[in-house]
C-alpha cells in the first residue's frame, strides 16, 4: 500500500495546483528623465520603491566619458509618488571602469557594487552616513570568473547572492551560480545551479523575490519569443539548490527583442529591453497577482503497465540503494530507451514518483534523486516542461528504494 507524502509539482499531478500566476499590463518605458538615447541597464529598486539605481553605458556624462565604463545614476520619487530626472552618483562609487549597484539593504543605508575597484575575487559594499555614502569596502568571495561577463544579485538579508559567469563548470555561455554565508560569515565558493535553469546559451540579471522563493533570470536557450527572454522558477523544498522547471513570463513581457534585467517592488515590475529599436532603455509594468485555477490530474489517465511496455520494451522503475541518490550507468540506459520512445512525441509526459521508505526520514535524500533522474532526461533531449516529480511514503522497509516512471498522453 501507498499513501501519498508530498508532492511537488513541476507540471501537473494527483493534487490541486495553488502556485501564484503573475499578471502584467504592456510595458511602457520611463520618459527621457530616465532613459536616454544612450544604454539604459540592469535597474535596482530600494526595497521600499522609492530608489532606483541602474547603470548608464555609452554615455558622454559618464565618469571617463563615453567610451569608459557604465556609471551608476540614481532616480527617486518625489513626494507625489513621481520619479524625478536621474542624476549621476558621485566618485565615491564612480571610476572608468564598470560600475553597476547589485543590491540594497532593507533600510537603504547599505548597497552592494560590483567590484570594479580592484582586481581581487568579490563585490563591494557602501554604507550611509550623515547622508553622504563612504567609500566602498572589499568582501570576498571565491572562485569569481573574471574572464567575461559577471553579474550578481544580492539579497537585502545580505544572505545568498546570485551570480551569473562563465566558470569552469559552465554548460555553455553565462550560468547562474549561487554563493551562501556560511557560519563564519564567509561567503561559499559558487554553486552552479545546474541543468534544470542552466543550458548551453546564457543565463544572466538574476533577481530574487522578496520572499525568496522565486528566482528571475533573462536567457536565450530556453526558447521563446526573441533574442533573450525573461523566465522565472520556484525554489523547491525549501532548498537553495534544487529549483523547479523555468517558465517562461509570457508575451505580454518578452518580446523578439533582448529582454532582461526583471525585478518587482511591490505591484510594480521593472525589465530592461531594447524592443524600441537602438540600445536598451528601461520600462516598467503594473503586476497583478492572481491564484491559479486549482486544476487535478486524475491516476487513471496513466498509461497502464501494458501500454508502457508495449511503447518502451520495458517496465520503467529505477531501483536505488537507502544511501544512494545519483543515477547508475544502469539507470541511463533505461532511461535513455525512455527518452527514445517520448522525445519526439510532445503528447507524452513523464511523471517521476519517488517512494520513501517508513523509517526514512531525510526529505533531502529523495529530492536529489529525483533531481538527478530529471537532470538526465534533459541531458537525453527531454524537455523539463514535460516531467513532474513526486514523493510518495511506503509501508514497510527494504534495502532499496525505488522511482516509479509513469506516462501519460495528451490529447
Amino acid at each position: 500500500m501507498v499513501r501519498v507524502l508530498v508532492v511537488c509539482i513541476l507540471g501537473m499531478w494527483l493534487t490541486a495546483v495553488h502556485a501564484q500566476e503573475l499578471v502584467f499590463t504592456t510595458p511602457v518605458p520611463f520618459n527621457n528623465a530616465i532613459n536616454t538615447e544612450d544604454e539604459e541597464l540592469a535597474p535596482v529598486l530600494a526595497p521600499d520603491g522609492k530608489t532606483m539605481y541602474f547603470i548608464r553605458a555609452f554615455h558622454s556624462g559618464n565618469t571617463g566619458g563615453k567610451l569608459a565604463g557604465s556609471d551608476v545614476w540614481v532616480s527617486r520619487k518625489d513626494a507625489m509618488g513621481f520619479w524625478m530626472p536621474a542624476t549621476r552618483m558621485d566618485a565615491a562609487w564612480n571610476n572608468k571602469r564598470s560600475n553597476a549597484v547589485i543590491g540594497v539593504n532593507a533600510d537603504n543605508t547599505v548597497v552592494y557594487l560590483l567590484n570594479a575597484y580592484n582586481n581581487k575575487s568579490g563585490i563591494s559594499f557602501s554604507k550611509l552616513y550623515g547622508g553622504q555614502w563612504s567609500t566602498p569596502e572589499f568582501i570576498a568571495i571565491p572562485g569569481i570568473s573574471k574572464d567575461d561577463f559577471v553579474g550578481f544579485y544580492v539579497s537585502p538579508a545580505f544572505d545568498v547572492i546570485f551570480i551569473s559567469m562563465k566558470g569552469k563548470d559552465s554548460y555553455g555561455e553565462e550560468d547562474l551560480y549561487i554563493s551562501l554565508k556560511d557560519a563564519a560569515g564567509h561567503w561559499t565558493e559558487p554553486r552552479n545551479l545546474g541543468p534544470t535553469i542552466n543550458t548551453s546559451g546564457f543565463e544572466i540579471s538574476p533577481f530574487l523575490s522578496a520572499d525568496k522563493k522565486r528566482l528571475y533570470f533573462s536567457s536565450n536557450g530556453h526558447g521563446g519569443f526573441g533574442d533573450a527572454d525573461i523566465f522565472y522558477c520556484d525554489r523547491l523544498f525549501d532548498s537553495w539548490e534544487t529549483w523547479g522547471v523555468p517558465k517562461n513570463l509570457g508575451s505580454e513581457i518578452n518580446t523578439k527583442a533582448f529582454d532582461g534585467y526583471f525585478s518587482i517592488c511591490d505591484s510594480a515590475a521593472f525589465l530592461i529591453s531594447n524592443r524600441s529599436g537602438g540600445n536598451s532603455n528601461i520600462f516598467r509594468a503594473q503586476v497583478v497577482q492572481k491564484q491559479a485555477v486549482p486544476r487535478i490530474q486524475q491516476v487513471d489517465q496513466y498509461l497502464s503497465s501494458e501500454q508502457v511496455s508495449a511503447l518502451i520494451g520495458v517496465t520503467p522503475i529505477l531501483s536505488f540503494r537507502i544511501d544512494q541518490t545519483e543515477i547508475s550507468e544502469s539507470h541511463k540506459q533505461l532511461l535513455q530507451r525512455v527518452c527514445n520512445a517520448i522525445v519526439g512525441r510532445k503528447e507524452f509526459k513523464c511523471f517521476l514518483i519517488a517512494a520513501k521508505s517508513e523509517a526514512g526520514s531525510d526529505l533531502e535524500k529523495y529530492q536529489k534523486r529525483l533531481l538527478s533522474i530529471l537532470n538526465y532526461l534533459r541531458s537525453c533531449g527531454l524537455e523539463g516542461s514535460r516531467v513532474s516529480l513526486g514523493v510518495e511514503a511506503s509501508d514497510g522497509a527494504s534495502q532499496t528504494e525505488s522511482v516509479f516512471l509513469r506516462l501519460m498522453k495528451t490529447d
